[in-house]
């Protein structure tokens, strides 16, 4: 990464440093599998992500980015209203798995 003023500019390849993973990396695919599934409330916002980053959910890898995400929506949904708000949906997407 490189910093230009204000601007950060990515250089290759990128994975999450996700809070409460181990080693502070996430699975391929858990940003866009996060972006996905909140906008899970918004179908049609959620349909135009989903189809926007099918090259990154497509592939095989990102499945465990996704489940990753999933199971802490839902094991957080008690806590955070907005993963309560997303809970059903999330679960609904499970099912189509």
């Amino acid at each position: 990464m490189h910093r230009r003023g204000a601007r950060t500019v990515l250089r290759g390849p990128r994975r999450s440093n996700a809070p409460g993973l181990p080693g502070g990396r996430a699975p391929y695919g858990y940003d866009a599998a996060t972006l996905y599934l909140y906008a899970l409330l918004i179908p049609e916002t959620a349909a135009r992500i989903r189809n926007e980053l099918a090259p990154v959910l497509d592939r095989p890898e990102a499945r465990t980015g996704l489940l990753t995400v999933c199971a802490q929506v839902l094991q957080a949904q008690d806590r955070i209203d907005f993963y309560a708000e997303i809970a059903n949906p999330v679960r609904e997407h499970l099912a189509r798995l």
